[in-house]
């Protein structure tokens, strides 16, 4: 087991020894040179359509990648589609799926209710793999939409289950799992508490993702994001929040997009520059607002505001 000191030098060489792959990275800017990242779109993003249209709505409009949940993938693979033809159309438009969701319940409270949901997850990195994802999120246990109160879940124990996941994922589905921490999750709903979980795995492999939506809710200030290698971060989930509802009443449902709210967005996204993070900024709107435009008429709007933001981080000095 790596102590904490051992594991603060492990994120700062990390940081370091990604300075060479990041240079690389910025070699091949995305969006036309206009991001150092792929921009991608979380599929629950626009409803209802179906995952083809949303695969077609998503290149028509300039997104890099799809980021998809497992509950299209089941229905996709019930209605009689193939999985692996699905990762065939997604790329044939130009995309990647950098990343799927998720893992439900993966980091619960028990052995038994870990070794009795883990088929579960076994399928759903099965399905991920299929359609050629690099990234599933693995997600807390909680029972929506109550919040999970402080002293449900031992960290130390997630770190176990999480281990294991993490092990199947990569020896058996080529797949990186990387775990979230959610503002309903009072035992995990900071970087502080994730990076307590990074550590305790003890793999050089381990992931968080962080959300600026969940990480403003939960009490996290995006300087936090400092104590993150850039390769300790899976998948960045990007959203704003409103100005005019309390922090302490915020949910999903008042997720804006970026540069409409309050968030200060262009600061997280310098800061993932400073820790070398060289994966996907994902776009991640649960608005009834927008789910009810036109997508055509709201994914450019989207695109343009998610992307402007981006370019900000880039101007020192710009707020």
């Amino acid at each position: 087991m790596i102590t904490r000191r051992q594991f603060a030098a492990h994120v700062g060489l990390a940081a370091a020894g990604l300075a060479l792959e990041t240079r690389a990275a910025e070699a091949h800017r995305w969006q036309r040179g206009r991001s150092p990242w792929p921009l991608c779109l979380d599929t629950a993003t626009i409803q209802p359509q179906s995952l083809e249209d949303k695969i077609r709505l998503a290149a028509k409009h300039g997104f890099d990648g799809l980021e998809p949940w497992d509950r299209e993938l089941n229905d996709f693979e019930k209605q009689g589609g193939s999985l692996e033809d699905l990762g065939k159309r997604i790329r044939d438009a130009g995309l990647f799926v950098p990343s799927v969701i998720g893992l439900w319940k993966a980091l619960p409270a028990t052995d038994a209710e870990f070794e009795a949901n883990l088929p579960a997850c076994r399928e759903r990195m099965r399905q991920a793999r299929a359609i050629g994802a690099r990234h599933v999120q693995v997600i807390p246990w909680f029972d929506w939409p109550k919040v999970t109160p402080a002293g449900t879940l031992d960290r130390r124990k997630l770190a176990g289950f999480y281990r294991r996941i993490l092990e199947i994922g990569l020896r058996d589905y080529d797949l990186q799992p990387a775990f979230v921490f959610l503002e309903f999750v009072h035992d995990l709903r900071t970087i502080d508490q994730a990076v307590e979980v990074l550590e305790a795995t003890d793999h050089p492999r381990a992931q968080t993702i962080p959300d600026t939506f969940h990480m403003h809710v939960g009490g996290t200030p995006v300087s936090d994001l400092a104590k993150l290698a850039g390769a300790q971060i899976g998948i960045f989930q990007l959203a704003d929040a409103p100005a005019d509802v309390p922090r302490e009443q915020l949910k999903d449902a008042h997720r804006v997009l970026p540069g409409d709210g309050v968030l200060p967005l262009v600061e997280a996204l310098r800061q993932l520059r400073a820790n070398g993070y060289a994966e996907a900024i994902s776009l991640e709107l649960y608005n009834p607002a927008y789910r009810d435009r036109d997508p055509d008429e709201f994914l450019p709007e989207a695109h343009a505001k998610t992307l402007a933001v981006i370019e900000r981080s880039a101007e020192p000095g710009r707020p």
